[in-house]
């Protein structure tokens, strides 16, 4: 994979080049000690503000996720009650004709499947 600009995700701390069709990763130069200790303090320093980084109580995580579950309800666009009212109507004319078609196969194949195991018809009764 060919490093992009602006791309981190390859290969950290090595340089990716291309040669033809392969890429063959490239080790980067060892640091002077003048570099490896600017690294080592720079390091030490920010493990030091993660620990000093606490994270805020259940409750307050909570209550700021409650804030913006409401911040995002505000921003829906509700439909009207009569919109509400026709979606719905149509999803039950549709329910109650699958059912109705539904019914009327399966009630032609059990009686198909009596006549052949029984020799007569089943009755709905």
């Amino acid at each position: 994979m060919a490093k992009k600009k602006g791309d981190n995700s390859a290969m950290s701390g090595a340089d990716v080049r291309m040669t033809g069709e392969l890429e063959k990763p490239v080790a980067p130069a060892d640091p002077t000690p003048a570099e490896s200790q600017k690294s080592s303090s720079v390091k030490g320093k920010q493990s030091a503000a993660k620990k000093s980084d606490k994270k805020p109580n259940i409750f307050q995580r909570m209550g700021k996720g409650i804030k913006g579950v409401v911040s995002e309800l505000k921003k829906v666009t509700w439909p009207k009650g009569k919109d509400v009212a026709k979606s719905t109507a149509v999803v039950v004319v549709v329910v109650v004709a699958f059912f109705v078609i539904l019914f009327g196969v399966d009630y032609v194949l059990t009686g198909l499947y009596s006549l052949v195991t029984d020799g007569q018809w089943i009755s709905i009764v």
